[in-house]
């Protein structure tokens, strides 16, 4: 019977054991001081007192019952250094302006009101209420005016494109940075046309296009340009550079930028001043294309759904849309048309020879 006990004593102790280190490890990933000794008490209690533990084991596990001790209070003593050295180093930085990346992973700016500590780590808190953490900050300035200064000049941000995404009132924010201002202890961007952009608030920054130049333009030239872009193939009557009344599609825009002037470009090569316009734009009625395209190559869609191209003979109204009549009789969709030239002398000759 003993040698039964024997047996049935250790496997016990030895299951309950391993059980109580894996609940150990899955909990915290470690073995607490408080942990180990209750696992040391119950392995004493639960060992078969034929076979007890050695000495030097017993001696062991109460050296390891030290050593991790020891090691925790390192850890404390660690931990309470790191977080006095970024409370330091974020008290140092208190009415400084600083940039860096904040909780959220956004970029982050300006004038350091406080610091705090949260969770375990240290943050400086800016003007704005934005936090930031001490080990995330990346640079410092003594005063605004150095801040925006080196912001500006690092990042060549004065003529770029920004996208600020949209306003209060839902419009989009957009345009050509002017200058770098600092205002309420944060970096601010002041656009051409007077909008000002948070540095966190900018969703794209990058090289403008050709086309987006004009954002750099005084406001009521601005508004000339962007009231012209919205008149593409809508029909005009208007004054040309003679002060003759003419009609037609407007195929594009030209902008004299020393006399202030914006000029819609018709498909006839006529050219119109954007402020001499004679009612509204409108739909482009089939007299208007047949004025504006004639003798012009257009390509576009046929009836049928092909592309085709041809010289502009004519335009006509259909239940399906207005439709240019070509020289040779075919018909392209008015909407359809990808292309407006002036022919070449060999398609020229061809209608000749026609």
């Amino acid at each position: 019977m003993s040698a039964v006990s024997a047996d049935y004593g250790q496997s016990t102790s030895t299951v309950y054991q391993r059980e109580q280190a894996e609940k150990a490890a899955a909990n915290s990933g470690m073995v607490s001081s408080v942990d180990f000794l209750k696992l040391l008490t119950t392995q004493l209690t639960n060992q078969d007192p034929l076979s007890p533990m050695e000495d030097i084991d017993f001696t062991a596990q109460l050296a390891q019952l030290q050593a991790l001790d020891s090691q925790m209070e390192m850890t404390k003593s660690m931990n309470a250094m790191r977080l006095d050295t970024q409370l330091q180093a974020g008290a140092v930085m208190i009415g400084k302006y600083v940039s860096g990346v904040d909780e959220g992973g956004a970029v982050a700016s300006g004038q350091v009101d406080r610091v705090v500590q949260s969770d375990g780590s240290v943050f400086v808190e800016l003007a704005n209420k934005q936090r930031i953490p001490v080990t995330s900050v990346n640079n410092v300035w003594n005063d605004a005016a150095d801040m925006a200064g080196e912001l500006g000049s690092a990042g060549n941000v004065v003529g770029m494109w920004v996208d600020a995404g949209y306003d209060s009132a839902q419009q989009p924010v957009k345009g050509i940075i002017e200058k770098v201002e600092v205002s309420g202890g944060k970096v601010q961007f002041r656009l051409y046309g007077g909008q000002l952009v948070d540095w966190d608030q900018i969703k794209e920054l990058r090289v403008p296009t050709q086309d987006e130049q004009y954002y750099t333009l005084p406001d009521e030239l601005r508004a000339k340009v962007e009231r012209a872009s919205a008149m593409l193939d809508k029909g005009v009557t208007g004054k040309d550079g003679s002060g003759k009344t003419v009609n037609g599609i407007v195929g594009g825009a030209t902008l004299d930028q020393d006399a202030g002037k914006v000029y819609l470009l018709l498909y006839d090569g006529s050219q119109v001043d954007v402020d001499t316009l004679i009612g509204d734009p409108r739909t482009p009625t089939a007299d208007d294309a047949a004025a504006s395209l004639r003798g012009l190559w257009v390509s576009g869609l046929d009836l049928e759904g092909d592309q085709i191209g041809g010289i502009v003979d004519g335009a006509e109204d259909n239940d399906d849309g207005m439709a240019i009549i070509l020289d040779d009789g075919r018909r392209v969709y008015f909407d359809s048309i990808t292309e407006v030239r002036d022919a070449t002398d060999e398609e020229r000759g061809r209608l000749g020879d026609a």
